[in-house]
């Protein structure tokens, strides 16, 4: 019977572990959390089968205990905080259009805009939008429509 009780016991912790790793290492629906399940019913029909009906309700309700009791244990250990990224980014990326472009200012693509690109304008490398389906690269365009933070660009027409 302890040998019995040893292997009940062993499959609730593997089942365990494997709660924990698909709860905070591996979210979805995982081979850790389809093993758990494996396990948890491999201990409780272990428990029905070789230790009676008794042990199989108790195996259920020590299962359900030790696994709501696990990750509270294993969030209040703070071992995420071990692991989790603290980084935090400080820069943002330029967005306001420089006052030198002005609606009918004309530049190049230097690069193929499909929709956004670059393009070249009064010196100035901005990231820029066309409403046509795209305008390839080395190609003269006219500033169409200036916004705080947009150019619309139109292909130069000769």
């Amino acid at each position: 019977m302890g040998i019995d009780i040893f292997i009940i016991a062993v499959l609730i912790f593997i089942g365990l572990v494997m709660v924990i790793l698909e709860i905070f290492f591996l979210p979805g629906i995982t081979i850790a959390g389809v093993s758990a399940v494996l396990f948890f019913v491999g201990a409780i029909f272990y428990a029905f089968t070789q230790l009676g009906e008794f042990a199989g309700y108790l195996t259920i309700a020590v299962s359900v205990l030790v696994t709501i009791g696990g990750i509270i244990l294993f969030i209040r250990s703070r071992s995420l905080d071990r692991i989790a990224l603290k980084t935090s980014i400080d820069s943002v990326a330029p967005t306001l259009i420089s006052d030198q472009i002005k609606v009918g200012d004309e530049g190049i693509t230097l690069s193929r805009l499909n929709p956004m690109g670059s393009v070249l304008i009064n010196n100035i490398s901005v990231e820029a939008r066309t409403r046509e389906d795209f305008i390839d690269e080395d190609v003269p365009v006219v500033v169409e429509k200036v916004d705080r933070t947009t150019i619309i660009v139109q292909k130069k027409n000769n």
